[in-house]
């Protein structure tokens, strides 16, 4: 799960899905699938939303399932929610669209995706004013969480 947003919306909405998630296993003996955690995240949103205190917050959430494999959704401060093959947040999103739009497939390998997303970074380094010297890259299969190689500045300089 991906969140930004307001800073204290965002760690504060971040456990509270957490939380609830680990309860409902707890309590039931088996996890929500990706898709289940997805509406009752958006469930929620809506609801701080209807209540008149929102929640400003913007999400990626990632899973794998067993039955439909990996899937990927975006939800966004207003409760709307997509289901997609990639996605970006932020003023950096803008720059990497068009990249993961030239190199994205769905049998699309891991290290091919990691190449892309160095690209996206390297693009952001050169047309942006931004100071962010690690990006933490985490790839999610079947297999569970892998964390892989930081991407960062030097990388670009490595690669050249």
């Amino acid at each position: 799960m991906g969140v930004i947003g307001d800073p204290g919306d965002a760690a504060q909405f971040a456990q509270f899905v957490s939380k609830n998630t680990q309860l409902y296993k707890m309590k039931n003996g088996y996890p929500l699938d990706t898709a289940a955690v997805v509406h009752f995240t958006r469930k929620s949103l809506a609801g701080s939303l209807r209540e008149g205190k929102p929640t400003m917050v913007n999400m990626l959430l990632a899973g794998y399932n067993e039955k439909t494999g990996g899937e990927l959704y975006t939800i966004d401060f207003l409760a709307s929610c997509v289901k997609v093959p990639y996605a970006v947040h932020g003023f950096g999103g803008h720059v990497c669209l068009g990249i993961l739009d030239k190199y994205y497939s769905p049998r699309l390998s891991e290290s091919e995706g990691y190449e892309a997303l160095k690209s996206c970074i390297q693009e952001i380094h050169q047309r942006l004013f931004v100071n962010l010297r690690n990006f933490q890259v985490k790839s999610i299969s079947k297999s569970g969480v892998k964390v892989l190689p930081v991407i960062n500045p030097a990388t670009f300089i490595a690669g050249k």
